[in-house]
């Protein structure tokens, strides 16, 4: 009996390692992408992968997990715990209630299946809060968009993108990405130029500047772009750079002198641009950033501080976006804040006191607001799945210093109340 029971339970062992061997069958389970979506004093956390329905080339077949653990640090990513292990119940969601408005929470989400390696979802910020008074000025149908707007405070206009923009040219022609200039809510829109981008009033609302591809030969390397400007009063469009180098996101100085933007003047790559500045009492060019001396790879999205001081985001050599600080005078480089996620595009308040942004940190790209007084993060948007912020084409803009102006989903005008 004794020797049976031995055998047994060797027996049993063999079956147990045999078990717990990894399954190699071309198969794997997915890894989560957890996003949040935050309320008053709750978040909502949604981690379905939809990267597994791109089937197409993969080497392998992706299988469902089996269960689910999410794990939760508060304040800092320095002592996560274990909040639940889930069940797949095939809905890939869980909301957290009573938690503090105004607080930072961390998470992270670990797959699991027996005999699959357990994979680990990026780490993710969310930071819940009542959500504050928003208005949709303009939304425009799937035909069109509406973005990258700026704001004529004194005519009460705006200049934006309509990356759609068409007109009867004959044969089914045309189409362009172009800047257009309209009333708030967007009645009167008219064309300032095709082939156009980023538009930005001047302070005193008389002229735009933009980047302009109008004219432009296509090379090898792509269409270079020039930055020009535009007269309200007299319609006019002034080319302010030529040759072929590629020149975005042109900005004014408070005084309305000095215009900021990024440009790969120096360099063949596109992608390596640095800060320039053009003086317009004196058609002066001058570089401003040097990324041959930093950690960067690239330098864009310029705003002003004031009529020396400006912030842009930077791109380092680990290929994420960070937000920094230099002035057109000493040239220095510093970084705003340190962050583990993407942060593109800030904007200043008038007040100098908070800042603006776009970042990926709840797993999608939402708008945020830094304050420069206590160093505290607040997150603005990201209370429902349809809120999206894109970074490439979005311009954050001031309407004074409680109120900003950008666009969701590149088809709605949005002015949102910071506090």
């Amino acid at each position: 009996m004794k020797k049976i029971i031995i055998i047994g339970l060797f027996l049993l062992i063999l079956g147990c390692k045999k078990d717990e061997t990894l399954i190699n069958d071309g198969t794997v389970i997915w890894r989560p992408d957890p996003v949040a979506l935050i309320g008053n004093d709750q978040i909502q956390l949604n981690w379905l992968n939809y990267s597994i329905f791109n089937m197409i080339l993969l080497p392998y077949t992706y299988v469902d997990p089996d269960n689910f653990e999410i794990y939760v640090s508060t304040g800092t990513t320095d002592n996560f715990t274990k909040l639940i292990e889930l069940k797949n119940d095939g809905k890939y969601s869980y909301k957290i209630e009573n938690l503090a408005n105004g607080q930072s929470y961390y998470f992270y989400v670990v797959s699991k299946k027996k005999r699959y390696a357990s994979l680990i979802s990026d780490t993710i910020m969310a930071v819940p809060n009542q959500k504050t008074n928003t208005e949709n000025l303009i939304t425009v149908n799937n035909s069109h968009s509406v973005t990258s707007v700026t704001l004529a405070s004194k005519i009460n206009k705006i200049a934006y993108v309509d990356k759609f923009y068409a007109w009867n040219g004959g044969s089914n022609c045309c189409m362009a990405v172009s800047v257009l200039i309209s009333n708030l809510d967007g009645t009167d829109s008219k064309l300032l130029d095709i082939n156009s981008f980023e538009p930005c009033w001047s302070p005193n609302s008389d002229k735009i500047v933009f980047r302009s591809e109008n004219g432009e030969t296509n090379r090898e390397n792509g269409m270079p772009s020039q930055i020009a400007l535009f007269d309200y009063e007299t319609k006019t469009i002034t080319k302010l750079t030529s040759g072929t180098a590629f020149n975005y996101a042109p900005v004014f100085s408070e005084n309305g002198n000095l215009i900021l933007y990024q440009s790969n003047k120096t360099s063949q790559n596109k992608n390596l641009t640095n800060i320039w500045m053009i003086n317009l009492k004196t058609s002066e060019t001058t570089q401003i950033t040097d990324i041959a001396n930093t950690n960067l790879t690239g330098a864009g999205r310029p705003n002003w501080i004031d009529n020396e001081k400006f912030l842009f985001h930077g791109v380092g050599r680990d290929y994420k976006y960070q937000i920094y600080e230099s002035s057109v005078n000493d040239k220095q480089v510093s970084q705003l804040f340190v962050s583990g996620w993407n942060d593109y595009s800030p904007s200043i308040s008038p007040d100098n006191k908070k800042i603006a942004f776009i970042s990926d940190r709840s797993g999608s790209k939402q708008i945020w607001l830094y304050s420069l007084e206590n160093k505290s993060l607040k997150q603005l948007t990201g209370f429902s799945e349809d809120e999206y912020v894109d970074a490439s084409w979005n311009r954050i803009e001031w309407i004074d210093n409680l109120y900003i102006l950008f666009t969701f989903n590149d088809n709605k005008l949005m002015k949102l109340k910071t506090e």
